[in-house]
């Protein structure tokens, strides 16, 4: 059976990507021992290059492997009407919005690396993506500023409860639901309404699992932060994307990443039986786990 895997973004660069080749990533995955998993995070950091009309010299080598390694699948972003957490609150099936089709994401790196113009709808698109993208940034101070408006609110409401006794499991109960139904109704786009949503939600809880895991990530950042933290430190701006980058550990085995601050542990409490790997773990567990084959 292979072992399924993401990467983080950082763990494609120049160094780590020849220290992958030569563990014999590619031959892994072509060979079916490990299944690589794309996810729109990774490919919207390869195609903000494109916007800028040229591909920067620390990126080919990173690029070259994405074009060289077989995609098992590559994943749909959750936000949109066509997105996987629309399309769970809707009650579609997984195979009709979980994954997309990678073909033409791969012929649009080899195309970028050699050197090949994007047509105008193609730079229009990858653009507009990439705006998007830093727009999202700058709203997060918005949504950080209020995650400590709602903690307080918490406070006043259970007099009982301190910061230090205010374990993680306990707060999500606290929170969990009320957080849910305002994120569908402030968050979601679908071509339902909003009330169809959250009664569906209500009702069927349990087969949506990426949109609880994520309002799980959301509430983890509020608690790592505003409460579990005694300095009160500012809430670190690529916390969202992280978890948004997590959430994808529903549907693999483990994630490749060189981060060692909040992603780390946010993995460890919301995934503790997903691996979280150093790309040398990874290496070793390639190694030993997936030797290759003579």
């Amino acid at each position: 059976m292979s072992y399924k895997f993401i990467f983080d973004t950082n763990v494609l660069n120049e160094k780590s990507v020849k220290e992958l080749r030569s563990a014999g990533i590619v031959e892994g995955c072509n060979s079916g021992r490990l299944a690589f998993y794309m996810t729109p995070i990774l490919m919207q950091e390869r195609f903000q290059f494109a916007g800028k009309g040229k591909i920067h010299p620390d990126a080919i080598e990173p690029v070259k492997l994405l074009i060289d390694i077989k995609w098992q699948r590559l994943f749909n972003q959750f936000g949109g009407s066509d997105g996987i957490f629309a399309g769970e609150l809707e009650g579609r099936f997984q195979r009709n919005y979980l994954f997309i089709n990678h073909d033409a994401h791969k012929r649009t790196l080899s195309l970028f690396l050699a050197g090949g113009e994007f047509d105008n709808e193609g730079k229009h698109i990858i653009t507009d993506d990439w705006c998007q993208w830093t727009k999202k940034k700058k709203n997060n101070k918005e949504t950080y500023r209020l995650m400590r408006q709602d903690v307080n609110e918490i406070f006043k409401k259970h007099p009982s409860l301190s910061r230090k006794k205010l374990n993680f499991s306990t707060f999500l109960n606290l929170r969990f639901e009320s957080t849910a139904l305002n994120k569908i109704e402030s968050n979601i786009q679908s071509r339902v309404s909003k009330e169809q949503l959250m009664e569906y939600w209500v009702s069927h809880k349990e087969q949506c699992i990426y949109f609880n895991k994520y309002i799980e990530g959301y509430l983890f950042i509020e608690w790592y932060y505003v409460i579990a933290s005694e300095q009160e430190p500012r809430i670190d701006i690529n916390a969202h994307d992280d978890i948004h980058h997590l959430m994808y550990l529903v549907g693999v085995d483990g994630i490749v990443s060189e981060e060692q601050l909040f992603i780390k542990p946010a993995s460890g409490m919301l995934f503790p039986k997903r691996d979280f790997m150093s790309v040398e773990q990874f290496i070793d567990r390639m190694k030993h786990d997936f030797p290759k084959k003579h």
